[in-house]
């Protein structure tokens, strides 16, 4: 059998066109080869039984349902490979808008920041490796800590970002200038309707906030002022149609909404809010 012979075959199991890049990018790993070499191997026969094996089982994962960055083991994000297991979630484009608007509003300047809910560490890696600031990377799950910790050190950012067990919030009360987050947002009907590889094997606490889907970010809103510093920025990522109860959480905590921004489907997904300069 060709590497064509089996990517079509493979592709043809799969049933699914978009599904190409993954079964490439499985054979890729299978059989230790780059993209480019892939294809200049494409007309060669199989001969590496181990590799084959490997990616039969892979191939196996993924017709499950199976998320291919944890079969990778890796996902990229703002153009860095993180490492990913299902202890996180895999990290997502509509992060990456977060991180754009929170590097933005950073402009090169030192500062402290607070990552509540880090996961893989994907948004406090990405801040801390294209500007000065320093992170504190907050999370609450033991097997998501180890994933976050692997990939600080797999950046050479352990004097820079700081991983710390808690939830939401450090138990010694600090300014900074700026909180991100990607918290749970999915009410319980959203939970039901999601996709059924994200139900099955991505952690179902980093997803699900409660029967309305906001009840985290009310959470992470209502204490936000007692731990950013004078005008400080607070930037969430936030569910479909939650806007407007965002809008009154920020309201009672006396945050005031600055922007929010469009992900690309035109959903309303990245509130930013700030903090006056009084308190």
């Amino acid at each position: 059998m060709l590497y064509a012979e089996l990517f079509a075959r493979s592709l043809r199991a799969c049933g699914r066109r978009e599904l190409s890049t993954a079964v490439e990018a499985l054979i890729e790993r299978a059989f230790g080869l780059s993209r480019t070499r892939f294809w200049i191997e494409k007309n060669r026969p199989v001969r590496d039984a181990a590799g084959l094996r490997r990616f039969r089982r892979s191939l196996r994962r993924l017709l499950a349902g199976e998320p291919l960055a944890y079969i990778l083991k890796e996902k990229e994000f703002f153009g860095e490979r993180l490492a990913v297991s299902p202890a996180v979630l895999v990290p997502r484009p509509e992060t990456e808008l977060l991180v754009e608007k929170a590097l933005a509003l950073l402009g090169g300047a030192e500062a402290e920041v607070l990552d509540i809910g880090s996961g893989s560490g994907a948004i406090a890696i990405l801040l801390a490796l294209r500007s000065p600031a320093a992170v504190t990377a907050l999370e609450r799950s033991r097997p998501a800590l180890a994933v976050l910790r692997r990939n600080i050190a797999r950046f050479g950012l352990q004097e820079r970002v700081r991983a710390t067990a808690g939830d939401l919030f450090p138990r010694r009360c600090r300014r900074f200038r700026m909180i991100v987050a990607n918290p749970p947002y999915l009410s319980r009907r959203d939970w039901q309707r999601a996709p059924r590889g994200v139900r099955l094997h991505e952690p179902r606490e980093a997803l699900l906030a409660g029967p309305r889907g906001t009840e985290v970010l009310q959470r992470i809103i209502g204490r936000a002022p007692e731990w950013l510093a004078p005008k400080g920025w607070l930037l969430l990522e936030i569910g479909h149609g939650q806007r407007r109860a965002v809008r009154g959480f920020l309201k009672a905590a006396g945050l005031r909404e600055i922007e929010c921004v469009k992900d690309y489907a035109g959903i309303e997904r990245v509130i930013i809010a700030q903090k006056n300069d009084l308190s």
